[in-house]
């Protein structure tokens, strides 16, 4: 009887045991949890200040419904103890918007901080708040208080996309900084390269980050979207640099004279810390790739890193394609990559997961993690694209 029992209970433990094995290998799979970090997502919709105290007001909910339990703050480089937290705010606003998250309708915070005088005349501070869920750090939020950098006019805004609003920009731009400070590791003195800079949507946020001796290089092949940037970040930084390219793109530059695929960047062997791409392999063909890969890897320091957005196809998201989840149709195949458009294919374009990890390995880089995103319809995900992170050795 005391034998039967006994089998019992160890089965019991087995049971459990592999329970959890199941549990971390799906985590694993589902880029939710890595390293201690649980994939979520929020906002922080306020951060002003009014008679002497600054508001944090903002959201953030687990994938794997976790409950928040409190917060990290830091705020222009000050790491800040004691604060007034109001935690389980309603948000039912949110439950259209985000039906699968379990505890969305009270995901709502608030942070009440009382300044002192010298906190009151803070410019440019960054905010960055880290989320805490027992023992794992959710993904960190970031904004800004008070910016001397001007923001974009509507005519520039309405030829980036992004939402055609001030709000999106800056949206956008604190998300990819908390990105690169939280999975890639970005320090305030890495030299940084930009691949395709557009606007200075992402250099927006970088110019409140980065410090001397830290720098930013980006290289743009539209001249109408190069002048802002020039105009309004650099002459307030001079350690951003903004450089226009003539590199051809049917799409985006038809009058280039410079193909991609044969375009050496314009900088040393070995001249960065961090390299990052948004969006710009969604817009490329298969030889540009491969040749941007190869530069990528002449210009980053070894032990450099590298992020880039990027659409990747495997079972998971072409099963969400064929059942019509995806905001993109990648059904055209085209030399080595598929596009949703034949006749004006660098309007977007994926390419297979192993394919490109292949052709990332044949550079000399190695992978170090992936994220992937919410374009195929996946209810859970870090950003809209993919995200490749990198590592020169």
């Amino acid at each position: 009887m005391r034998l039967i029992q006994l089998k019992a209970e160890l089965n019991k433990f087995k049971s459990k045991s592999d329970l959890e094995n199941q549990i971390a290998i799906e985590h694993k799979n589902n880029q939710i949890i890595q390293n201690q970090l649980l994939i979520t997502t929020g906002s922080l919709q306020k951060v002003a200040i009014e008679n002497q105290v600054l508001f944090i007001e903002g959201w953030v909910v687990s994938f794997e419904d976790y409950l928040l339990d409190n917060f990290k703050l830091s705020i222009a480089g000050e790491e800040i103890q004691n604060f007034e937290l109001e935690l389980r705010r309603d948000s039912l606003h949110l439950k259209k918007a985000f039906p699968n998250f379990k505890n969305v309708d009270k995901a709502g915070f608030l942070i009440k901080l009382p300044l002192n005088q010298k906190q009151q005349n803070w410019q440019d501070a960054l905010v960055i708040l880290t989320p805490l869920f027992g023992r794992y750090e959710g993904s960190i939020l970031v904004n800004l208080l008070q910016s001397s950098i001007p923001l974009p006019s509507q005519q520039y805004l309405q030829w980036a996309g992004g939402g055609g609003e001030n709000g999106a920009f800056v949206r956008n731009s604190f998300a990819f900084l908390g990105y690169f400070i939280q999975l890639v590791g970005l320090k305030q003195t890495d030299r940084v390269l930009e691949v395709g800079c557009g606007l200075g949507r992402m250099a927006y946020g970088l110019a409140h980050y980065l410090k001397p001796p830290g720098s930013y290089e980006g290289f743009e092949i539209m001249a109408r979207f190069i002048k802002w940037p020039q105009q309004e970040i650099s002459t307030r930084r001079p350690h951003f640099n903004f450089c226009l390219v003539n590199i051809y793109n049917y799409h985006y530059n038809p009058g280039g004279n410079i193909e991609a695929k044969d375009f050496i960047f314009p900088y040393e062997d070995k001249s960065f810390d961090f390299i990052f791409l948004t969006s710009v392999f969604t817009h490329m063909q298969t030889e540009e790739v491969r040749h941007y890969l190869e530069e990528i890897y002449r210009v980053l320091k070894p032990g450099g890193k590298c992020l880039c957005s990027c659409f990747l196809l495997n079972q998971e998201s072409e099963n969400l394609i064929s059942e019509g989840k995806s905001s993109f149709q990648f059904v055209h195949e085209l030399n080595g990559c598929f596009t949703i458009d034949l006749i004006k294919p660098e309007v977007a374009i994926a390419y297979k997961e192993s394919l490109l990890l292949k052709w990332v390995s044949e550079s000399g880089l190695s992978v170090i993690n992936k994220y992937y995103g919410s374009w195929s319809g996946r209810k859970r995900y870090v950003s809209g694209q993919d995200i490749l992170i990198l590592s020169k050795l």
